[in-house]
């Protein structure tokens, strides 16, 4: 009932004349008296599209608004108000941007826009006046509510409490005043008890046959808004680059940015709540801007299937586009525009902002992010094709004329990279192509980076940008677009585990990833345990049948390599050995059953080698030590690290200088194919990400606290893993 007051009911510009009143008792407490309110106890709200309740904005968002609309409308401005505006350096208040920045108030204030994107705006309401849900009045009612407020009640002392009478008292106790307009009717019974009634001839049934009860009112908010309760301090900024399956959808990659953002703002308020800064995320929407072929591509689709096509168009069209020469120019202008342009507007809202700024893209857009990182150009590779060319050819021209020719070009091109500061690099790639600022990482998600590289015949100095840029490689293990950088350093990286991102509920998703050991893939493994094996059996054939001892021996020494990448020097103590009743009970035969795989040679074979173990064992203790460790003596152990025998050969300017490639973990039901095509847009809003984010950005070096959460199962677990 009230709600519909709310929404729906206009108040005139003149109210008509309140009724005559009794004088109004005095309190029995002195302390504050009715007069204006201050800044701090007006408070603003903030509603989004579709949302049914109001928000308060923070304290100083809050005290902004009201400077300014103080500002508007010639109102008086309280002095402690005014005070601290000094204090704070505040002179002007036209440029209001609120709700972390990321908005700013519109000229009537009763919008606000988002100013990193279009097309997103939020209403604005300043409350004066509240239902007892403290949800706001309309400014027009509750106008009217502290006009009559200020003209009966003005100088006198308000007690302590927020009422002197109950709902149902109030009713029954006389009024001290009254305003009635269209459709409500305000009470005041004391100066808080105020009660607003709904005067709809519904209300007045419901209220005949005592269902329906006035609202309690209350003036001024619960909480005065505070100059030190504003937005945390911005210590990165990360530009988020969309991939393809944007045309059409413009502020997509804006819902996602706040996906993102949402995600790792709520690890942070988990597990870093010392930390008061937050990174600030921001979208980078390149394609709808873009013209591209003018449309020419839609007017060639065939018409059967238009769906379809329509999608293909939208989506996979637009990695054609960057292979093309033409619009790849347009593209790479359009990504540095937009970036530049953001950039710039940040700083502008955050003039003291000196922290470092990343790039997170997706899909295709990491590739183009990387093509800016590097300044790479496909003029360059046709550049650097001519003149091998001509250099190919200068032995076998006869023409004196064309071979001087060529030899004035070679020589051309060789003074201009030596006079030229960057060489024909920094000739073809122009101006509107390079960023006003530094990146210091790009973390790329569904990536398939890799293949263009490789389509571009990359070599390993290409793939690590010249500006000191890391890049993290993060894929879904199911992702059908993305692929592995590392083993473009060297082929043997395919056969080492990408860095594992941590679920969110594990705390060693805290620690440090470069310092995690390097892990080989369990396929490659067990393909050496085989070839181990096979050169064991002709060794075999070769010297005659080993002996049962060393056989065993041997084959533990592979199982071990097998239990870990990363594996440790071998023990020196004598392996366990079975007591005199297993050995007896092994030499007895065993009778065969559906579910057994053994038979009575097997048996024998197995007693054989209990005898053995247990004559080897029976050895003085000091000789068998003695041949264990002359042993081990004469073998490396470092020889025994399946890791270190895979990366022997590969020296260390070719490896890679840090880790790239980092692989999420699967859920156990994303083995269905729709788990695969989900698998390329999952990236936004996973939680192990958000989190590794956090780990990426702040460097691993703040102190993790243990969500509120800690005693459930699943925390008890992780924390007795570690």
């Amino acid at each position: 009932m009230v709600q519909d007051l709310d929404t729906t009911l206009k108040v005139e510009e003149s109210p008509p004349p309140a009724k005559a009143t009794t004088p109004v008792p005095p309190a029995r407490n002195r302390k504050r008296k009715v007069v204006e309110l201050r800044c701090p106890e007006v408070r603003w709200f903030y509603r989004r599209k579709n949302a049914e309740k109001w928000t308060p904005l923070r304290g100083l968002d809050s005290l902004r608004l009201e400077l300014r609309h103080r500002e508007l409308e010639g109102l008086e401005i309280d002095t402690q108000t005014q005070t601290r505006m000094i204090d704070e350096g505040i002179s002007e208040t036209n440029n209001v941007v609120i709700l972390d920045g990321l908005y700013k108030a519109d000229d009537d204030l009763k919008t606000c826009s988002s100013l990193y994107w279009k097309e997103d705006t939020a209403e604005l309401r300043r409350g004066t006046w509240f239902l007892p849900d403290w949800q706001p009045l309309r400014p027009e009612m509750a106008d009217a509510i502290e006009k009559n407020h200020l003209q009966h009640f003005r100088g006198q002392t308000i007690p302590d409490g927020v009422s002197m009478f109950s709902e149902k008292e109030a009713v029954k106790k006389p009024q001290l005043t009254e305003l009635v307009q269209d459709n409500f009717e305000v009470r005041w019974s004391s100066v808080i008890d105020v009660f607003l009634f709904n005067t709809s001839k519904a209300s007045r049934f419901l209220r005949y046959i005592s269902w329906g009860r006035p609202a309690s009112l209350r003036r001024g908010y619960e909480k005065e808004g505070e100059w030190e309760d504003a937005s945390p301090k911005v210590s990165h900024l990360i530009l988020v680059v969309h991939g393809i399956g944007q045309k059409g959808y413009e502020n997509l990659i804006a819902e996602n940015t706040a996906q993102i953002r949402d995600a790792v703002y709520a690890q942070m308020d988990k597990y870093y709540p010392e930390e008061k800064t937050r990174p600030m995320f921001l979208p980078i929407e390149w394609r709808a801007a873009l013209l591209l072929d003018e449309g020419l591509t839609d007017v060639v689709t065939l018409p059967k299937m238009a769906s379809m096509r329509e999608t293909l168009n939208s989506t996979a069209m637009d990695i054609m586009y960057y292979q093309s020469p033409l619009y790849r120019k347009e593209i790479i202008g359009g990504v540095v525009k937009q970036m530049n342009s953001v950039y710039q507007l940040f700083m502008k809202n955050h003039p003291s902002f000196t922290g470092p700024v990343s790039i997170f893209a997706h899909s295709l857009g990491s590739v183009i992010s990387y093509d800016i990182l590097t300044a790479w150009s496909p003029v360059l590779i046709y550049d650097q094709y001519v003149s091998k060319a001509i250099g190919e050819h200068l032995n076998t021209v006869d023409d004196r004329e064309a071979l001087g020719a060529m030899q004035d070009y070679l020589a051309a091109r060789k003074k201009l990279h030596q006079s030229f500061q960057g060489g024909m690099k920094a000739l073809l790639v122009p101006k509107d192509e390079q960023l006003d600022f530094k990146v210091k990482s790009m973390i790329a998600v569904g990536s398939p980076l890799a293949v263009f590289l490789v389509m571009r015949g990359a070599d390993r100095q290409s793939i690590v940008t010249d500006k000191g840029t890391r890049i993290y490689n993060v894929f879904h293990p199911y992702d059908p677009v993305a692929y592995r950088l590392e083993p473009l350093f060297a082929p043997e990286y395919r056969h080492v585990r990408p860095v594992k991102i941590f679920t969110a509920s594990d705390f060693r998703g805290r620690d440090p990833y470069d310092e995690l050991p390097m892990e080989l893939h369990k396929a490659y493994l067990k393909k050496m345990k085989h070839a181990n094996k096979a050169k064991k059996d002709g060794d075999k054939d070769k010297n005659g049948d080993l002996k049962s001892d060393e056989m065993d021996e041997e084959d533990s020494d592979v199982d071990e390599e097998v239990q870990s990448a990363c594996s440790s020097p071998r023990s020196i103590s004598p392996p366990n050995v079975p007591n005199e009743a297993a050995a007896g009970s092994l030499e007895k035969p065993i009778k065969k059953g559906w579910f057994s795989g053994w038979n009575t040679s097997n048996a024998k074979e197995a007693a054989m080698k209990a005898k053995e173990l247990k004559d080897k064992a029976e050895k003085p203790r000091e000789e068998s030590d003695v041949e264990v460790a002359r042993e081990a003596h004469e073998i490396p152990s470092e020889k025994f690290s399946p890791l270190d025998r895979l990366l022997e050969n590969v020296s260390m300017d070719t490896r890679p200088p840090f880790r790239i490639d980092y692989a999420v973990q699967p859920a156990l039901t994303d083995k269905s194919y729709w788990s695969v095509l989900k698998s390329h847009f999952a990236y936004w809003t996973n939680t192990d990400i958000a989190l590794f984010l956090v780990n990426v950005l702040y460097d691993s070096g703040r102190v993790m606290t243990a969500p509120k959460d800690a005693n459930s199962q699943e925390m008890r677990v992780t924390v007795a893993r570690i």
